[in-house]
């Protein structure tokens, strides 16, 4: 199962949120670098004032530190939480979005970005670190194959790493009259493959007894429309 599922999000994940609509990386990388940049630019207007408060209170909490991101879209919040990190890590399962990271990347001079291609959902992660972010990733596969990658990516969080994740709450399924999660993806992304929503007991259950919860938040629209999860690894 956790194959099938890694192998499903290759290839719906092409077409990435940048505001008010969806734009498919392929399409982005045609573009010239003048005018790519133009077009990002509006992009980052929509993201600030969507969630300026996380990058106002992330940008302190990854402060100095090596962050591991997992699914990091068109990269806006990578290049907001690169100028406080030590470092900033993009891991992705497709080659092309890495090659648009890296492009974007340099386009705005993020000189202490690195970036990984995986492989697997037990991927080997060359580094250690003590940052993890995951914002609207991991509730896109079964719980089950969600517990395997994140286990497997504890393996390289240090004692006293911060982990955030954005995900859909309950409050949210619910609003949707619950449905299935193969069917909670035409809710919330456009008919992706699997969607599921989290409470801090399912969180909890995710991360494992090494981690404490810190903060719980409920945002967006009507306050049900996303749910932040931050947590400190044990030491």
């Amino acid at each position: 199962m956790s194959k099938d599922f890694f192998e499903q999000n290759k290839n719906w994940w092409s077409r990435l949120p940048e505001g008010s609509g969806r734009r498919r990386v392929e399409t982005l990388m045609k573009y010239p670098d003048w005018w790519l940049k133009f077009k990002y630019k509006r992009f980052k207007k929509f993201w600030e004032h969507e969630r300026g408060w996380e990058y106002e209170k992330y940008s302190v909490m990854f402060k100095d530190r090596d962050v591991l991101e997992i699914g990091g879209g068109l990269g806006n919040d990578g290049m907001t939480y690169a100028k406080t990190a030590r470092s900033y890590t993009y891991a992705e399962i497709k080659n092309v979005q890495l090659e648009f990271l890296k492009r974007i990347t340099a386009l705005f001079n993020v000189h202490n970005a690195k970036f990984e291609l995986m492989d697997s959902i037990t991927h080997q992660f060359p580094n250690s670190y003590n940052a993890f972010l995951a914002h609207g990733v991991l509730h896109h596969v079964p719980f089950e194959v969600a517990k395997v990658e994140f286990d497997n990516i504890d393996k390289y969080l240090l004692p006293g790493s911060k982990a955030v994740f954005l995900m859909y709450p309950k409050q949210r399924w619910e609003a949707s009259n619950k449905p299935s999660f193969e069917e909670f993806g035409k809710f919330t992304d456009g008919g992706c493959p699997w969607a599921e929503y989290y409470d801090e007991t399912k969180m909890k259950d995710l991360v494992g007894p090494g981690y404490v919860l810190d903060n719980t938040k409920l945002w967006g629209e009507g306050n049900i429309e996303f749910v932040n999860f931050e947590f400190t690894k044990r030491a």
